[in-house]
């Protein structure tokens, strides 16, 4: 019985590994230009790190919540911060909206320390909303400095209001 639960473990984690590699190829090649192989040896380097500490069902979790907020409401993050804000994974994936190509906030994958944090700004007519939702999807949404925080095993992704003049 026990070797069967350890196997059930290895087998889930080996699913949600390949689930992270595809929809963050799927992604890269959707949102970049072009993938050479310095970009492809990034993401591979970055997932290899990530997987390794085990966060691929929270990275996957928080793909599928914050699309669904966009889906449903029409909300996507205006900007974000936090050691994720560098990873190229978290980018393809829609999690960070910034190419850190672009930016040269380029994140060393060694420098991953769980458990990760995501800070993600909504405008301040809909950041309340997008709490709400997720509270009502089953989310442990708290608070942290009196912002709304989700935690995940893994991840901790903290709701910022971005006010507009």
């Amino acid at each position: 019985m026990k070797r069967n639960k350890k196997r059930q473990a290895e087998l889930k984690a080996k699913t949600q590994s390949s689930s992270l590699e595809f929809q963050t190829m799927w992604g890269a090649r959707k949102k970049m230009a072009e993938v050479n192989a310095e970009v492809e040896g990034r993401i591979r380097e970055e997932l290899q790190v990530l997987n390794n500490m085990g966060v691929a069902g929270d990275m996957l979790t928080l793909k599928t919540l914050l699309d669904d907020i966009q889906l449903t409401m029409g909300a996507s993050a205006e900007h974000s911060r936090g050691i994720l804000a560098g990873s190229v994974v978290a980018y393809c994936l829609g999690l960070e909206p910034t190419n850190p190509y672009e930016t040269g906030a380029e994140l060393d994958p060694q420098e991953f320390r769980p458990p990760l944090q995501l800070t993600v700004s909504y405008d301040n007519e809909i950041r309340n909303q997008v709490v709400d939702h997720l509270k009502s999807k089953g989310c442990n949404v708290t608070t942290y400095l009196g912002q709304p925080l989700l935690k995940l095993p893994n991840i901790k992704l903290v709701n910022r209001r971005v006010v507009k003049a």
